[in-house]
């Protein structure tokens, strides 16, 4: 598993990526922002969602992709600097080191 993970970008069960389910009665005061492979933004009423989806410890250009995607998440927030961030999803760090 660790060789799959290590290889790049991987989709479907029981890899990663990213989605962000909005219940029904949400719709009305949800905005979809972005939606990128590692990371999705989502806007309900002054909060702003980000669900991201970073490389395993083993990818080999895991620097630059986390650099690319947090760059990029960053150039979207910059439009809502009024809402407040909640930020989660699949990090891939070892808590062991």
């Amino acid at each position: 598993m660790s060789n799959c993970v290590a290889a790049g970008m991987l989709r479907g069960r029981p890899f990663g990526g990213v989605m962000t389910l909005i219940n029904k009665r949400l719709r009305k005061v949800v905005e979809t922002v972005y939606c990128d492979e590692r990371f999705v933004i989502v806007r309900v009423a002054n909060y702003i969602v980000i669900n991201v989806y970073l490389p395993s410890a083993g990818s080999s250009d895991k620097l630059f992709i986390c650099d690319e995607v947090l760059t990029n998440i960053f150039v979207q927030c910059e439009r809502f600097y009024e809402c407040k961030l909640i930020i989660g999803g699949d990090f891939n760090v070892n808590l062991d080191g």
